[in-house]
């Protein structure tokens, strides 16, 4: 007879550690022994590139005796999760969200009095690691229900959803399952082999064992359900990968597409068949010594294929830093501009040398493309860091050479509209000159007017990503981490197709105000729109089912504007993706509303990240009061929430939230881990860096952390778990 006295401990984790390598050699014997995986099945719906995806995961102890199983999934970067579930002999436990204070007092309350509790923070935007552990009993089952959801992004020409299949072994019942509901019809559907490796595949190849079946054009039905078999010959006995749908949609009216659903609106926008604006590129490159040797040769790589693919109209700028700043002269290279560190604490006006102020930006013709790849070619490594002149210098680069083509331009009689962009990539902090980087984020922000677009690639390990991406956030862009891997040149060149072809700037969506509740919009004003990509704009009507919006831009071409009304979504009931939220949710939120809400959050949880919590205090508090409310009400995990797993549990087997803040992108470690139950505690380096104590405790059967910030998964700087 089993032993129905044990219990069941739980313990939520979820991670910031980047990208994750998926592994194709087997797994551990003792792995496989001691548990079994027997059912995985995701089922995800996409309604108008709104998806919610459920992840189903059934497993059983193996073994005869109690012991520790962990329930791991890797989610989008972009998604939040909405629920969570544990089902232990029929009986279901579900995760509540909480303001994430209050969820570590009720955390902390139900240690105190003796129950098992688990706590589930996002850590940051960045977060995309679910983990939890549950202690169950010899030859026990089972269930995990992880739900979240996500708004798929336009990039190159397609949305792409990307669903984590990381069971870490193969699976007798896996099924994943894809319902696609658009408002016109699916085109270009297209669903590749099983990803196994971070890098980036040039040539993918359809999969097979994928089932597409088209009801109608504008829904898709995807089913795949490989047999162990299968599995095995994509990773082995430790089956891992990456399941992926591509798709776009028809796009009749060239303002795009307004759909109306029970109060709420949204508007896709991605006009076709329009012309790539100039542009004016100040190219920005680390050189300090921790670029020597793979990332530099891989820079000058990515470089010299970038400069290819400047358009003829364009302008480009090289400028590199180490210690110094350097803006290069390509008609003479021996004439280029060196600056000295500026370390001064204040603002002051800067003078650019008076060799900048005759010639500082080249027209991107064959030849000046070819002295730049010499320049290129013979750059060197060494010394420190010097970012805050690096980005003074590119800023007065590019509105000096802003000005002196569009006065070229206008004396030839050309009013075409030219966008200015600086591409700043580093690999480290800044160890010159002015170091501080909130007084480097405030003393550009200042500098940048009239504002040129700062995109930030933080090169490696050594970046910080929370500055790059702030810094860009607030001057009209975005950064992206370049990994350090054999593709990084590739992923340099991607990152530059995404912003390569402006297509309009200055875009900006109007409404009525007797039809729009103008404080329920979403972001209306864009500086650009790049090719391939999409522009969302969503909002609370005050008319029920009637919107006219109109929208202006300046194109190749001038100024262009255009008008479109909004359409009812139908009433489709046999329409398999409707259900996208529980039955009893669904009378509430319905589909467009829950993608508003998403939105929304998202981008006041942008805007407040870029605030200073000093001098922006009461903004920034109203800006997080907002967002809060609205994750609250929309059961999203955000980092200003939290979901929180109380269960009665009369043992001492307790487990908190684990934090992961590192910017390691190692191997990923087995997705189930399991130990047997016993005197066993968890070493990790802690922090209180969001708010809770970093510490260790051990007693008999009791596993509990509090916030530490473990530094990866594996590697020297892993957790240590000691056995007594």
């Amino acid at each position: 007879m089993l032993d129905t006295t044990m219990k069941y401990s739980f313990a939520l984790l979820i991670l910031c550690a980047g990208i994750f390598q998926y592994e194709t050699a087997d797994c551990p014997d003792e792995l496989l022994n001691s548990y079994e995986i027997y059912s995985l099945h995701i089922d995800s719906y996409i309604r108008y590139r709104y998806a919610t995806t459920t992840v189903t995961s059934k497993v059983v102890n193996s073994r005869n005796n109690s012991q520790e199983i962990f329930f791991h999934m890797n989610l989008p970067e972009t998604a939040f999760i909405t629920s969570f579930v544990i089902e232990i002999n029929g009986k279901e436990y579900e995760a509540y969200l909480k303001e994430k204070q209050e969820a570590k007092e009720i955390y902390d309350k139900a240690v105190a009095s003796g129950q098992s509790a688990g706590h589930v923070a996002a850590s940051s935007r960045d977060s995309n690691q679910f983990k939890i552990s549950v202690n169950v009993e010899a030859l026990g089952k089972i269930k995990f229900t992880l739900k979240y959801e996500e708004l798929l992004q336009r990039t190159l020409g397609v949305y792409k959803q990307v669903i984590n299949l990381n069971p870490g072994q193969t699976v007798r019942d896996l099924q994943v399952n894809v319902y696609i509901t658009e408002s016109s019809d699916i085109k270009r559907l297209f669903v590749p082999e099983i990803k196994v490796t971070n890098e980036i595949e040039t040539d993918e190849k359809e999969n097979k064992l994928v089932n597409i079946t088209r009801p109608s054009g504008n829904k898709a039905v995807i089913h795949y359900s490989p047999n162990v078999n299968d599995q095995k010959k994509v990773g082995g006995t430790c089956f891992e990968g990456q399941f992926i749908v591509q798709y776009d949609v028809d796009r009749i009216h060239p303002c795009g597409q307004v759909l109306i659903d029970e109060g709420y609106f949204v508007h896709f926008y991605a006009p076709e068949g329009l012309n790539p604006l100039r542009k004016l590129v100040v190219f920005v490159l680390d050189l300090s010594g921790s670029m020597f040797g793979r990332k530099l040769t891989q820079l000058k790589q990515a470089m010299t294929a970038i400069l290819d693919e400047l358009k003829e109209g364009d302008y480009f700028s090289i400028v590199d830093f180490s210690f110094s700043v350097t803006v290069h002269n390509l008609d003479s290279p021996t004439g280029s501009t060196v600056i000295s560190p500026d370390s001064r604490s204040h603002q002051d006006e800067m003078k650019l040398p008076s060799s900048l102020e005759v010639q500082n930006a080249y027209a991107a013709t064959k030849d000046y493309v070819n002295k730049a790849k010499q320049i290129i070619s013979k750059m060197t490594a060494g010394g420190g860091t010097n970012i805050y002149d690096a980005l003074k210098t590119a800023t007065k680069v590019s509105q000096k050479a802003y000005e002196k083509i569009r006065n070229d331009l206008k004396d030839n009689k050309n009013e075409e509209a030219l966008e200015p962009m600086i591409i700043f990539l580093t690999d480290g902090e800044p160890t010159v000159g002015i170091t501080n980087l909130g007084s480097i984020r405030s003393m550009v922000r200042e500098l940048n007017i009239p504002r040129t677009a700062i995109y930030s690639l933080g090169f490696g390990y050594g970046a910080d990503m929370n500055f790059l991406k702030k810094l860009s956030l607030e001057n009209g862009a975005f950064g992206k981490k370049i990994y350090e891997a054999s593709d990084a040149a590739l992923q340099l060149r991607n990152f530059y197709k995404l912003i390569s072809s402006p297509l309009l700037s200055n875009v900006t969506f109007t409404y009525l105000p007797s039809q729009v509740d103008d404080n329920s919009l979403t972001k209306k004003d864009f500086r650009s729109l790049f090719h391939g990509s999409e522009l969302i704009v969503a909002g609370r009507l005050l008319v029920n089912d009637e919107v006219q919006i109109d929208v202006h831009s300046l194109s190749s071409n001038g100024t262009a504007s255009c008008t479109v009304e909004g359409t009812k979504i139908p009433v489709d009931k046999t329409e398999v993706s409707a259900v996208v939220v529980p039955v009893e949710d669904t009378k509430v939120y319905g589909s467009l509303e829950r993608l508003w809400a998403y939105l929304t959050v998202k981008q006041l949880l942008d805007k407040q990240e870029t605030l200073d919590e000093d001098t922006n205090h009461e903004e920034s508090s109203k800006l997080k009061e907002t967002a809060l409310n609205l994750a609250l009400k929309y059961k999203f995990v955000t980092p200003l929430t939290s979901l929180v797993v109380v269960k009665p549990n009369k043992t001492d087997a307790i487990t908190e939230l684990e934090k992961d803040s590192s910017r390691n992108e190692g191997m990923l470690a087995p997705s189930f881990a399991a130990r047997p139950l016993g005197p066993t505690y968890l070493m990790a380096p802690g922090s209180a860096a969001y708010g809770f104590p970093g510490s260790y405790t051990r007693s008999a059967s009791v596993i509990r952390v509090h916030s530490a910030l473990l530094k990866g998964l594996n590697g020297p700087d892993a957790p240590v778990y000691h056995r007594s």
